[in-house]
C-alpha cells in the first residue's frame, strides 16, 4: 500500500513501523522485492482517510489468495492474524461508506502484524474511481470490507476501481475479508439490501417481495462461486431468509444448486485459495446446501421447499468451497407452506 503525500486537514497517525514491507503493484509481479515502487498520486481533498503506521509501501509477498469471512457483531482476534500472517505483515487497507478509524489502532497496535493500517472512506463512487484509492488498494497486501449497508457499497462501488481492485487483489494473491455488510457483498451472490432489510418471516411467506432483492459478481473468485452468505445469523434468526435466497437464486435461473452461507457473530470462516475453510470464533457457520428447485416459489405465496439440507460447524471444523464436502454431519431442514422445519435449526 501507501502513502506518497498527505493534504492538510487528513488525520494522518505514524506509530514505529511494523514488522511487515509490501507487495509491489500488478504490473511489477515477478520482479525483484526490492523493486522501488510507484509514487503514490495525491489524495483528493473530499476524501477522509486515516493512515496507522510506515507511511511507506511496504514490499512483501502476500501468500494468499484467502478470504476472511466474518458474521458481524465482535469482531474475531484470530481472523485478523490469519490475514496478517498470509499478508506476510504487509499493508492493512480497511474500506467503507460510513464510519471512521476504528480500525486502525486495533488491528495496528493492539494485534499487531501488519506494517500499517490505512482507512479509507468511500461513500461516492467519484471517490471510489479516484486514481490515489486505486493506487492504495493496488499495493495492499490485505484489503477489508468493514460492516454498514452493503447498498451502499454495491450502488457506490459496482463498476469503479474499487470493485476492479477486489477482483486484482484475489488474482495477485492478496487476502480479503469483511465483516456484517463487508461479508454480505464476498459471495458470488448477494443479498443487496436496496430496499432495506427482509425477515425471515417476510422471505417465507413472499420469496418475492419488494425486499427480496439480490445481486451478482460484484466478486468472483472460485471459492465462492454459486455462493451466497448471510451474517448475524443465529442472534437474528436469519435461517428462514437464507432458505428463501436459495429458493429465488434457483428460480431466477442462476444456480441450480446454490450454497448459503450463515455465519453467526463473533464467527469467522477462514478460506484458503484452493477453497479449504475453518472455521473459528465463538458461534457457528451454518452451510446450507439447495440439491434442486423449490416446491413452490411465487410472487405472492409461502415457500415450499423440500430439497434442503445443512451442517452446522463449530470452531476448529472445515469445509471445502465451493463443494460444501465436509465430515460433519448433514441434517434435514424444510420449508412448508413458510414454516420452517425444524422450527428451531440453531
Amino acid at each position: 500500500m501507501r502513502m506518497g503525500l498527505l493534504l492538510s486537514g487528513v488525520l494522518l497517525a505514524c506509530s514505529t513501523p511494523g514488522p511487515g514491507a509490501g507487495l509491489p503493484d500488478a504490473g511489477d509481479v515477478g520482479e525483484p522485492a526490492d523493486a522501488a515502487p510507484a509514487q503514490a498520486p495525491s489524495p483528493p481533498s473530499q476524501l477522509q482517510h486515516w493512515v496507522t503506521g510506515d507511511p511507506v509501501d511496504a514490499v512483501v509477498t502476500p501468500t494468499g489468495p484467502g478470504l476472511f469471512l466474518a458474521g458481524g457483531g465482535a469482531d474475531v482476534d484470530a481472523g485478523f492474524l490469519w490475514m496478517a500472517s498470509h499478508a506476510a505483515g504487509g499493508d492493512m487497507v480497511v474500506i467503507r461508506a460510513s464510519g471512521s478509524d476504528g480500525y486502525n489502532d486495533y488491528l495496528y497496535s493492539e494485534l499487531g502484524g501488519f506494517d500499517s493500517v490505512e482507512t479509507l472512506l468511500l461513500d461516492r463512487r467519484e471517490l471510489a474511481d479516484d486514481p490515489y484509492v486505486a493506487w492504495v488498494l493496488a499495493h495492499a497486501e490485505a484489503i477489508f470490507i468493514a460492516g454498514g449497508d452493503q447498498w451502499r457499497y454495491i450502488e457506490a462501488w459496482t463498476g469503479t476501481e474499487v470493485q476492479s481492485a477486489l477482483a486484482d487483489a484475489w488474482s495477485r494473491g492478496a487476502i480479503i475479508g469483511g465483516t456484517s455488510a463487508g461479508c454480505a457483498v464476498l459471495g458470488e451472490l448477494a443479498f443487496s439490501a436496496e430496499n432495506g432489510t427482509v425477515y425471515s418471516s417476510e422471505a417465507l411467506e413472499d420469496p418475492f417481495n419488494e425486499y427480496m432483492t439480490l445481486e451478482r459478481g460484484f466478486f468472483r473468485a472460485p471459492p465462492i462461486r454459486g455462493l451466497i452468505t448471510d451474517t448475524h445469523f443465529g442472534a437474528r434468526d436469519r435461517m428462514g431468509r437464507l432458505l428463501g435466497f436459495l429458493a429465488r437464486i434457483n428460480a431466477d435461473g442462476w444456480y441450480r444448486e446454490p450454497v448459503g452461507l450463515g455465519i453467526d457473530e463473533a464467527t469467522a470462516l477462514l478460506v484458503e485459495a484452493d477453497g479449504a475453510a475453518e472455521v473459528v470464533g465463538s458461534g457457528s457457520v451454518y452451510a446450507v446446501f439447495a440439491s434442486g428447485s423449490a416446491d413452490v416459489c411465487e410472487p405472492g405465496t409461502a415457500l415450499s421447499f423440500t430439497k434442503l439440507s445443512y451442517v452446522e460447524l463449530g470452531a476448529g471444523d472445515s469445509i471445502q468451497l465451493p463443494s460444501g464436502e465436509t465430515s460433519a454431519q448433514a441434517e434435514s431442514i424444510s420449508v412448508v407452506d413458510g414454516a420452517v422445519s425444524p422450527s428451531d435449526p440453531y
